[in-house]
């Protein structure tokens, strides 16, 4: 085991891509506690960055809550409010917010960005982060299907806009952590558990030397 992020305390929101077994909840806590962090993970499914600053009750297919590698429960399945950042940053006193939050502010099937508001969501969360270092992931790549209409050309928009929105935040580009078109999903936005390795593998990569730089 290293431990070259011990003593760092790691908090990880998001949205479904950190809510559910097999996501990034499975691979991102368990990673950065075997490095010797203390991590505490939020995913709730459907949230955007604003609803983690003014509590938005309408998500209701899945919250969850990881303190460390502590095994994994099935997702609470009421409609749900995530908690609020500032209530988070209080109670655990993280060195380090993580956010991996993009595909539900990408407006999906729609026929643009409505850039206005999704800086005016950024801009909320990361305001009320603050001080506090902070690391953004964004989206990565998906399939298209009816359901979600994600495409590789808004999800490259997407990220693309992240870039420019999420200072201080550092940002991690999840499209540049795989080749697109590679990742497989079960609906066409999640991915299926061996993407989400490969996904999760290239966050672990990039963000391991942050973390140690913040640490030092």
């Amino acid at each position: 085991m290293s431990a070259l992020l011990a003593g760092l305390t790691l908090l990880i929101i998001g949205d479904s891509h950190v809510t559910f077994k097999d996501s990034l909840l499975t691979i991102l806590p368990e990673a950065y506690t075997r490095a010797g962090a203390k991590v505490v993970t939020y995913g709730v499914c459907s949230s955007t960055a604003a609803d983690w600053v003014v509590p938005n009750p309408n998500n209701g297919c899945g919250a969850a809550q990881r303190v460390g590698d502590a095994p994994l429960t099935p997702p609470n399945m009421t409609p749900t409010s995530p908690p609020p950042i500032t209530a988070l940053i209080e109670q655990w006193h993280p060195d380090v917010v993580m956010v991996v939050l993009g595909d539900t502010m990408a407006a999906y099937g729609q026929s643009e960005i409505s850039r206005n508001w999704a800086d005016e969501q950024v801009k909320t969360l990361t305001m009320t982060i603050g001080k506090t270092a902070c690391i953004w992931v964004g989206p990565t790549w998906g399939e298209y299907s009816p359901r979600y209409g994600k495409t590789d050309k808004r999800a490259q928009e997407m990220a693309d806009f992240l870039k420019d929105e999420v200072a201080p935040c550092t940002y991690i580009d999840g499209t540049k952590l795989m080749q697109p078109g590679s990742p497989k999903t079960i609906d066409g936005v999640h991915l299926t558990p061996a993407s989400y390795k490969v996904w999760g593998a290239g966050i672990l990569q990039q963000t391991m030397p942050i973390l140690e730089k913040i640490h030092k």
